[in-house]
């Protein structure tokens, strides 16, 4: 192997991968070549190539111990590396935070994991057996003879924090698409405390929510939830005014809520958000709140914020903000609520409550890329290898981190990301879960746009996954749809993390829909998601239509498309009819056919069962068309009816879902 061969290898730059056609696909040397060098290293320095490859391969065996140590459970086996003469010599650790010292006199009785040779001394790894240890991260020191070295040592669950066993039926939605019983034209978290009521009442165990993360304050129409400012934190849109200590009398804020501004907003029933107008009348009630806090806040309220400064601070000051105190008051409010909205689960008697959503990535102007520029790649982005919805593959336009930096400072970013989505919610489900072990790269090489698989060091990410999912009590699922290596889906198996299955891609080979009994069993199986049309709008081609009306299709595609959606159609009722043993025609109307599906997937043994809201409100417009950008208004769409008006046109159908669930 040449030292640039090698290098691909050890920096995680992919060789070849296997297309969603069966084919197997090689990377050119000119793709990889350009992919290596998106992270900073010039592929003419051969000086500088040899210094790598030594520092990311020989030079790792002269460590007794990495910068962190995988012990996992339930072996809690500590792998050390040693000149093979240090075998008969003793071995101490020392865990000061767990007042834990361990000591072995002699080295030669453990098996040998593996060997280096390097400058005619034969290194070896061997495994040391620890004693159960708390799960998370532990400063441990070893000593052999006159060599010391320092470790954080991880200590791994076997699998994720897991929930009562039973089978558990939960919504998913839009939060900003729920009608706002403030008026205020964007859902919020009052409405989420009503909803979660409601669950509590209809025997709903969990709530999938769109990511909360911050967005753009200074440009409210960039909506999309999935192209975030900042991931650690939450978008002040959801915070909901009448909630907060800092609207009892408050003579502006009680003057600007009698405004012709409100009234006109609280009268609106247009079927879409005006990100700008909503935005600017909120941010005006924030700042008459702020200003309440400011002026009447209590000694112990004020201590409370100034706590949540000090907890929150290395997240906060990414912000970057010319108004400091006024931002982090906002995000202490979110949280506020946000914790107050999963206690109303827990009391309601949800079995797990909010299920909060990350997403894969940062937006590359905002200030989560700006205060850790140093961990990303230049010049790429990422996105997706063609698959059967997107035959040129897609470029999401997200920045892509380099995957030797986030092991930077012990994985303190991504630990620090975990952690902040966990907060307050009972789960979190991690958008293209694929990226803790591999992500597609776009980037320009010679003027042609082009990309390939980079690798991630998946064993300490999955790590992070499954200790902060214990610290926190909070399940995880991963969303492995589209094309994703076995390796990956056997080990978040075997790890405890939630699969995510959508039933309109579960199909067979000969594409008809896969028998119900082999859903998958550790899974989150939904009908739809936020990437697909609402069900009604799938049964009556409106998503269609819509693409037309937005020039997404032309007419030649549109007849093509319906086509081949009656066919789809007809494998859906074959699959309901032998399901159900009824006779279901194409002329049934959508809501009848939606019923008897979520009926047959009730019966599925996927342990979490997902109805969408969007669903349960017959919408037909989608509330995201992927591929689109401006030309359709996505992540913009609310509901039409009311949360109480949706349980109660339902509740017949959930008391027959929890039925079919419990049974």
């Amino acid at each position: 192997m040449d030292a640039l061969s090698q290098l691909f290898y050890l920096h995680g730059i992919g060789a070849e991968y296997t297309k969603y056609t069966g084919e197997r696909q090689l990377f050119s040397a000119a793709t990889r070549k350009r992919a290596v060098e998106c992270c900073g290293v010039n592929t003419d320095d051969s000086a500088q190539i040899e210094q790598l490859n030594y520092a990311l391969d020989a030079a790792q065996w002269l460590l007794l111990v990495p910068n962190i140590s995988l012990v996992e459970r339930p072996e809690n086996l500590l792998k050390v590396r040693i000149a093979e003469q240090q075998r008969e010599q003793s071995l101490a650790i020392t865990i000061a935070q767990l007042e834990l010292d361990i000591r072995f006199e002699q080295l030669t009785q453990f098996t040998v994991l593996g060997e280096y040779r390097l400058n005619d001394i034969r290194y070896i790894e061997i495994a040391l057996p620890l004693p159960k240890l708390p799960i998370g991260y532990h400063d441990a020191q070893i000593c052999v003879a006159d060599k010391t070295a320092e470790t954080q040592i991880w200590s791994v669950p076997e699998q994720a924090y897991q929930p009562d066993t039973g089978k558990r039926v939960g919504l998913s939605l839009q939060l900003y698409s729920l009608k706002n019983a403030a008026g205020l034209g964007i859902g919020d978290f009052a409405d989420l405390l009503t909803l979660a009521s409601l669950c509590g009442d209809y025997n709903i165990d969990y709530m999938l929510l769109n990511p909360l993360h911050l967005l753009f304050g200074d440009n409210p129409e960039r909506a999309s939830p999935y192209n975030p400012n900042n991931r650690a934190l939450l978008n002040p849109l959801y915070i909901a005014i009448d909630l907060s200590e800092d609207s009892i009398h408050n003579p502006a804020l009680t003057s600007l809520m009698h405004s012709n501004e409100v009234s006109q907003l609280s009268q609106n029933s247009a079927q879409f958000i005006d990100y700008n107008t909503v935005s600017a009348i909120k941010y005006r009630a924030f700042k008459a709140l702020f200003a309440q806090f400011q002026r009447a806040a209590s000694t112990a309220r004020q201590h409370a914020f100034k706590a949540f400064c000090q907890r929150y601070h290395d997240t906060l000051t990414t912000l970057n903000t010319a108004q400091p105190l006024f931002d982090y008051y906002l995000q202490w409010q979110a949280h506020i609520q946000l914790a107050q909205c999963q206690q109303r689960c827990i009391d309601s008697g949800m079995a797990i409550g909010l299920i909060n959503d990350l997403a894969v990535g940062c937006a590359k102007d905002g200030s989560e890329f700006n205060s850790q520029q140093h961990l990303f790649s230049q010049g790429v982005t990422v996105g997706a290898p063609p698959d059967p919805w997107a035959e040129h593959g897609q470029d999401w336009g997200l920045p892509a981190i380099n995957p030797q930096k986030i092991a930077d400072h012990n994985f303190q970013y991504y630990r620090a990301l975990i952690r902040a989505n966990m907060q307050q919610v009972g789960g979190l489900r991690i958008d293209h879960v694929m990226a803790i072990r591999r992500l597609w790269w776009c980037f320009e090489n010679q003027g042609v746009a082009d990309g390939c698989y980079v690798y991630y060091p998946f064993e300490p990410l999955l790590a992070i996954l499954k200790i902060e999912s214990h610290l926190n009590h909070t399940v995880v699922i991963g969303e492995d749809l589209g094309i994703v290596p076995p390796e990956v889906k056997a080990a978040l198996s075997r790890s405890g993390i939630f699969s995510n299955s959508l039933f309109y891609f579960e199909k067979q080979q000969n594409n008809e829909f896969i028998e119900v009994h082999d859903l998958a069993p550790h899974c989150l199986l939904m009908i739809a998601n936020h990437d697909v049309p609402p069900f009604t709008g799938w049964w009556q081609h409106d998503d269609l239509k819509i693409k037309l009306h937005y020039k997404l299709l032309d007419e030649q595609q549109l007849a093509t498309q319906r086509a081949q959606r009656v066919q789809e159609q007809q494998c859906l009722l074959r699959f309901i009819n032998r399901t159900e043993h009824t006779a279901l025609s194409i002329n049934a109307s959508a809501i009848t056919v939606y019923s008897k599906l979520a009926q047959c997937l009730a019966g599925a043994p996927s342990q979490l069962f997902t109805l969408q809201l969007d669903d349960l409100d017959q919408q037909r417009y989608p509330v995201n068309i992927p591929g689109t950008d401006t030309q359709y208004p996505n992540w913009r769409r609310v509901l039409t009816h009311t949360c109480e008006d949706i349980f109660n046109n339902n509740a017949s159908l959930l008391a027959t879902i929890n039925s079919i669930r419990k049974a």
